[in-house]
């Protein structure tokens, strides 16, 4: 694998998620390299999904379309989209992000050194999360079934790479693989909910779109952040939370049939999801969420507990809810 390349994607994963580059080095030997590449080039695609918002649809389509075919393992040599794509990095406000997209021929060249397996079940997810990112893009989040749908596309699907390579790297019986086949889904969708609901005045306030159910909860946008709505809008909150909780029992349940070998993996499991929990926990009736300028987060001391026993805080949170 190109060491330049490498050290380019170690360097930016630091700089475009603080969450990720916390628990990504965690991950076991066999699965690191790989996960954090897959990684940069789905956050790739989200951008161009997520952060021009003057862009036509057509043309953000055509965008994304052609970053999923960067990383088509067919092409031998970097393929012409790249260029294309670098092409748009000053359109990005956030530097992160600008440095990512001019540096897509790095990310080309260390995705290139991954081995033919890992390509191909990564291609294989990313056209799915764009499909279904294009979908989404034309229809509004009206119930929580849309909202499913849509999580699986954006988080469901990283969660089928990385359980792929769980059963590809690692040595699981039937009955483990089956389970992690089973439960990926809702395990993704965990995560990507507590995100959704603890950004919503973010959303609100910046972005074109938001992607609470407000059909299914009775609200309409702009009351979630008036105080003439707030019985309401704590209302909806409890709907949403409720709704990201009843996928606590297929999250341990993912977790109790990784294997013991996999031990870098469970550990950056066990700490995204129990951070997760923790922020549920911080949510619950919170009217900060609606009304804060600053996001509601787990505590520093949750934060520390987490790090010192992942697993123990995991099932501790879960059993709470379970």
């Amino acid at each position: 694998m190109n060491k330049d390349a490498l050290r380019f994607c170690r360097r930016i994963l630091k700089e475009v998620s603080r969450s990720f580059s916390l628990t990504i080095p965690m991950l076991d030997s066999e699965i690191k390299n790989a996960v954090m590449i897959v990684y940069l080039q789905d956050r790739l695609l989200d951008n161009f999904e997520d952060e021009l918002p003057e862009l036509a649809d057509d043309k953000r389509k055509k965008l994304m379309d052609k970053v999923v075919e960067i990383f088509n393992p067919a092409h031998r040599q970097e393929p012409p989209e790249t260029q294309e794509i670098q092409g748009y990095a000053d359109e990005f406000i956030d530097d992160s992000l600008k440095v990512l997209t001019a540096n897509v021929n790095l990310l080309w060249e260390a995705y290139h050194g991954l081995d033919s397996y890992v390509k191909a079940r990564s291609f294989h997810w990313l056209k799915e999360m764009n499909s279904g990112m294009q979908k989404y893009l034309d229809q509004e989040i009206k119930t929580f079934s849309d909202l499913d749908e849509y999580c699986y596309y954006v988080a469901g699907t990283v969660g089928g790479f990385l359980s792929d390579l769980i059963i590809a790297k690692f040595n699981l019986n039937k009955g483990q693989a089956k389970i992690l086949k089973d439960n990926f889904n809702e395990a993704g969708l965990f995560l990507q909910k507590v995100n959704i609901t603890r950004d919503i005045r973010e959303d609100i306030l910046n972005r074109d779109r938001i992607f609470w159910p407000l059909e299914q909860l009775g609200l309409k946008r702009d009351q979630l952040l008036s105080r003439d709505f707030k019985e309401k809008s704590l209302l909806a909150l409890q709907k949403m939370l409720e709704n990201i909780e009843k996928h606590v029992p297929a999250l341990i349940e993912y977790y109790n049939a990784l294997p013991d070998e996999a031990s870098g993996y469970k550990r950056f499991f066990a700490v995204n999801n129990a951070l997760g929990l923790a922020t549920i926990d911080r949510l619950s009736n919170n009217e900060a969420v609606f009304y804060s300028s600053k996001p509601v987060k787990a505590s520093k001391l949750e934060f520390m507990a987490i790090m010192k026993s992942p697993e123990r805080k995991l099932y501790e949170y879960a059993e709470e809810i379970m």
